[in-house]
């Protein structure tokens, strides 16, 4: 099962992660949504984005596929939590922002590209979507269990083919906000136009 490390290690999880500073990631991808908009927090972990979020006003559906997960992230937010991977989740609204930090990393490369072919049903016209990943790392099935796949340009390339509504806002790389080496975190913003 893909999500059986998050299973068990939730609770060690959910506090190695909570504090880690996204400043720097809030303030590329808030100042593109209005006031009050509605984000949904694709593989939300710790809760740590979506409870930031919410403090600030926003409207955030918090999707996380680990049941425990999901309890951990009852703790600090208040909001709408999905037990629910990205995969199998029926929409029953189309939201202003999507913010997928470091989840979409755990799927398939044939996945996720049907995720952002697919987008239309999450995403409003005008809408942005928010996405990190792990760059410099091989992409494969870690000691863990977790599969990883990394992002690179080139995979920006295929989604932006394989979607002609969506346009590249911002692409632009940092460092591991827990002092980790070896790789770099590479983000992107779409649009959906």
């Amino acid at each position: 099962m893909m999500y059986k490390y998050y299973e068990s290690n939730a609770k060690c999880y959910a506090a190695e992660t909570f504090s880690s500073d996204m400043s720097g990631q809030y303030q590329r991808f808030l100042p593109l949504l209005k006031n009050g908009a509605k984000i949904l927090d694709v593989g939300s972990g710790s809760g740590r984005d979506a409870y930031y979020f919410q403090k600030h006003g926003y409207q955030v559906t918090a999707l996380e596929p680990s049941k425990n997960l999901c309890k951990e992230i009852q703790k600090v937010f208040s909001g709408e939590i999905i037990c629910s991977d990205i995969q199998n989740y029926q929409p029953t609204e189309r939201y202003d922002g999507i913010w997928a930090c470091a989840s979409l990393i755990h799927l398939h490369e044939e996945v996720l590209l049907h995720f952002f072919e697919e987008i239309h049903q999450l995403l409003i016209c005008d809408g942005i979507v928010y996405a990190s990943g792990k760059n410099g790392i091989p992409t494969r099935k870690a000691e863990d269990g977790r599969y990883f796949l990394e992002f690179t340009e080139q995979l920006v390339e295929k989604i932006l083919a394989i979607n002609e509504q969506l346009k590249l806002e911002q692409l632009w790389y940092t460092e591991d906000v827990s002092g980790r080496k070896g790789f770099r975190w590479m983000n992107v913003i779409f649009r959906m136009r």
